[in-house]
């Protein structure tokens, strides 16, 4: 006597789950996450040199944040709105995909880097600004160490864990889990990818300067979002025009 076969594990849960609107928000906020990140690289570009001035002394870097006070909030302020959109983002995208175990974990990261990204941008609305000017009201040797102390501590939470690592991570996790997944598979092969290079910036922790790299893989990495973005869109407006077939009819 054969006994009952169980059926086979099921994959995360898909396509039952997703809609028109899934498609259409998921593809919204990456499409948004990935163009979003000019706005701070124009603004503040023009207003201090962003980011290649980071690199610059203290004492060069303050009457520079002093004179373009304006710009450099509002410029900081669309680097935090950008960086707190990741997580968004990414559970929007994570819902396409289906819930697993490692798209929650990859929401899990993501959470994580939106709090890093955002300490280390928060030192740039409130504390820098005020030693800054400061400083330019009347220069002081100590003012400088700890103004550069406070940078280079928040630019380690913010850039290295929080832009590089955990948001690598999460990113990485989610392109597995796609490939597990029926969406296309270029979509995880190319994240796989990109995530791997937005690790490269932790590497600087070990005193390596990869210059120009960096701006390579954090257009990669913002491009990946984009091109994920649009097709999520595309395929929002084709599941729409056979929604409103099918409506049709059965009218």
């Amino acid at each position: 006597m054969t006994q009952p076969t169980s059926p086979p594990a099921a994959a995360p849960a898909l396509a039952a789950a997703r809609t028109g609107r899934d498609f259409r928000l998921a593809g919204i906020l990456a499409v948004i996450f990935g163009m979003l990140l000019f706005v701070p690289t124009i603004v503040l570009g023009a207003a201090i040199g962003w980011p290649a001035s980071l690199g610059e002394p203290a004492t060069n870097l303050m009457p520079l944040i002093v004179e373009q006070e304006g710009a450099v909030r509002l410029g900081y302020l669309s680097y935090l709105i950008y960086s707190v959109l990741f997580l968004p983002a990414v559970m929007a995208i994570a819902r396409i995909v289906g819930d697993g175990s490692t798209t929650r974990l990859a929401i899990a990261f993501a959470a994580i880097s939106t709090l890093a990204r955002s300490i280390g941008i928060i030192r740039w609305l409130v504390v820098l600004p005020a030693i800054a000017a400061a400083w330019v009201a009347a220069p002081d040797d100590a003012l400088a160490v700890v103004f550069t102390a406070i940078n280079d501590w928040g630019g380690s939470i913010g850039e290295l864990l929080g832009v590089s690592l955990f948001a690598a991570v999460a990113v990485g996790l989610l392109s597995v889990a796609i490939l597990r997944s029926d969406l296309p598979r270029w979509w995880g092969w190319l994240g796989l990818v990109v995530s791997a290079g937005q690790v490269l910036p932790a590497v600087e922790l070990f005193g390596v300067d990869l210059g120009a790299l960096l701006t390579v893989t954090t257009a990669a990495f913002q491009m990946w979002f984009l091109a994920i973005g649009v097709a999520l869109l595309m395929i929002s407006r084709s599941t729409s025009t056979r929604s409103a077939s099918a409506r049709g009819a059965n009218n």
